[in-house]
């Protein structure tokens, strides 16, 4: 289990930061109001999806982080991908009462309560369509996914409350994400593997960590062994690819 193109990916990141596109991608985040909440969590029940330049911008900080933290991190996210076919789980940052991120968290988490309950709504349902495209690839496999990984995504949240002014409406978060998409179109072309997560951020450090036929064939095992009840099978599996995730964030 090993990471290879790591210059390139790091040579990719700085060539990126050299542009400013991190320093954009933080000033189309302050056009976002301070939000405050009644902290009740249901916004961290599922991994955020993240746009490229975020998944960018968060491997750029990674070296900067603490090794301690930073190899917690590289496992809690991969172990998070290998197990979320098998049980729902919540976001790897997520905390009892706070987000261990909070400063640094995606635009989804930032747009969490603020969108319109009809955007929101319409969003939960593509969601849901996806969730059952993927349910659909696993049964071809022989694997029916548990009902509790296939549940909607959490309801709307009327707990959100804009600090010293008013919520931007749907055009204007919407404007954001498009500009945020703009940026991850602007990335080297060095960086263009990291399209192919799909806003994953766990299937993207899982794929560096591991490779990404083995993170994907690891994947398939630790479900299959989960929800067979083979439990000392697939935590043998999981500490093993906890180990390569350690190993790739004290090396990166």
């Amino acid at each position: 289990m090993s990471h290879s193109g790591r210059p390139d990916l790091r040579s990719g990141l700085q060539e990126a930061s050299a542009r400013g596109l991190f320093v954009i991608l933080e000033q189309l985040y302050q056009e976002l109001p301070n939000t405050t909440c009644a902290r009740q969590g249901s916004c961290c029940t599922l991994l955020p999806p993240v746009s490229t330049v975020e998944l960018a911008a968060w491997l750029h900080r990674l070296p900067e982080t603490p090794y301690k933290e930073r190899a917690a991190q590289a496992r809690r996210l991969v172990e998070h991908f290998l197990c979320n076919a098998a049980e729902r789980r919540s976001c790897p940052w997520a905390r009892p009462d706070s987000c261990a991120i909070y400063s640094q968290r995606f635009m989804g988490c930032r747009t969490y309560g603020l969108w319109s309950p009809q955007v929101y709504e319409k969003r939960a349902t593509q969601a849901a369509q996806s969730q059952q495209a993927v349910a659909q690839a696993w049964k071809s496999m022989g694997v029916e996914l548990p009902a509790e990984v296939l549940a909607p995504p959490p309801p709307y949240c009327r707990q959100v409350k804009p600090i010293g002014g008013s919520a931007p409406d749907d055009a204007a978060i919407e404007a954001l994400e498009d500009r945020a998409l703009q940026l991850s179109h602007d990335l080297p072309d060095s960086l263009e593997r990291l399209h192919d997560f799909g806003g994953d951020i766990a299937f993207a450090v899982a794929s560096l960590a591991l490779g990404q036929q083995q993170a994907l064939s690891l994947k398939v095992a630790v479900t299959k062994a989960l929800l067979s009840g083979e439990e000392a099978e697939a935590h043998e599996l999981l500490a093993k690819a906890g180990t390569a995730a350690r190993r790739w964030a004290q090396s990166f």
